[in-house]
């Protein structure tokens, strides 16, 4: 198990050998019983939330606490309507007063305190108990790229064939949302150690030639708010041709998809970022076992991964037998993955 001095140590690129194992992602079933505070509550009532993101540390040993657990509260903030979701899915932006807007005009946004009164003040709340009930923990808040804001609100079909059609309109957009995510990154780094950020690039959803346009400068900017805790570059999907410049956002980790080849992953980096990630939420951590688990945890450790963390969000109905794995992965031992 990784003491908080390790984590720090790790995210301040310093290399002691195994790297620790965080938990950076999301609620599980198992977790929601074990606690009784369930999604869709433990996302809208602070108390529920605080226990339920306690419950990674009390059931498998992570001295690691992550929240919120979603990545609505920005655009519901502006105006989004969100489903609440159920104890197995996450709550959905279902839709926005934009969705049927003109794009070719800047958007009225509401006020800045009206978007910090609802779930994001809760969630600056949050990390403010957890910070001085547990500072034994090192906590990490999660927010959304801008892009993604834009996306909630005017559709992320319309926003992807806008950003071909009418790209001057979805910068326009970009640079509406963008004051609200550095302020909500700013007050978030003040009482969390970590805020970790959903960026966009993947080229799963925009191709490689657009992400100096739509991504680096935004994302950019969001970072260097970001001055008062670490900051993690998260980003799904395949990330191939982006890798150095998503590196370069002014981050202090990133972390994206290995798709099996934490080594490929580590080469591009090349130290322009410390590395967390190397074991599938998917394909590792909901479908495999403990044994997998471990090699995939070794495996980009060896490859110079700086923080061994699940790769993208962890399925609700991810085994505890997994998680224990990745939490204390450096105390098996197992046949080598090779």
């Amino acid at each position: 198990m990784a003491m908080k001095s390790e984590i720090v140590d790790a995210m301040d690129g310093l290399d002691a050998g195994s790297p620790p194992a965080v938990f950076t992602q999301s609620g599980t079933v198992s977790q929601m019983d074990a606690c009784g505070c369930r999604w869709p509550e433990a996302n809208f009532d602070i108390d529920k939330m605080i226990e339920l993101a306690l419950q990674m540390s009390r059931q498998y040993g992570f001295d690691t606490v992550r929240i919120p657990f979603d990545i609505t509260a920005e655009a519901e903030g502006l105006g989004a309507t969100v489903l609440p979701g159920n104890g197995r899915m996450q709550p959905m932006v279902s839709g926005s007063p934009w969705r049927v807007a003109d794009l070719s005009e800047r958007p009225e946004l509401p006020p800045m305190d009206e978007f910090l009164s609802g779930r994001c003040s809760m969630h600056v709340e949050a990390g403010r108990r957890l910070s001085r009930d547990h500072p034994e923990l090192f906590l990490t808040a999660g927010i959304f790229g801008p892009m993604g804001v834009v996306g909630h609100l005017i559709g992320m079909e319309e926003m992807m064939i806008a950003s071909i059609t009418e790209p001057d309109a979805v910068k326009r957009w970009t640079e509406a949302v963008l004051p609200y995510q550095c302020e909500y990154a700013r007050m978030l780094s003040e009482v969390c150690d970590n805020v970790m950020m959903i960026t966009g690039g993947s080229e799963d959803i925009m191709p490689p030639s657009t992400f100096d346009d739509f991504v680096a400068p935004f994302d950019g900017k969001v970072f260097s708010c970001i001055r008062e805790s670490f900051s993690l570059a998260h980003c799904c999907g395949q990330t191939g041709h982006v890798l150095r410049r998503l590196a370069s956002l002014g981050e202090t980790a990133l972390s994206v998809c290995s798709f099996g080849d934490p080594e490929y992953i580590a080469r591009e980096v090349g130290g322009r970022a410390v590395l967390a990630g190397g074991v599938p939420a998917v394909e590792t951590l909901m479908l495999r076992g403990p044994e997998d688990v471990i090699s995939d945890a070794r495996r980009a450790a060896d490859a110079g991964y700086g923080v061994i963390t699940p790769e993208c969000g962890v399925p609700p109905l991810t085994s505890d037998a997994n998680l224990l794995a990745l939490a204390h992965y450096r105390e098996h031992n197992i046949v080598n993955y090779e």
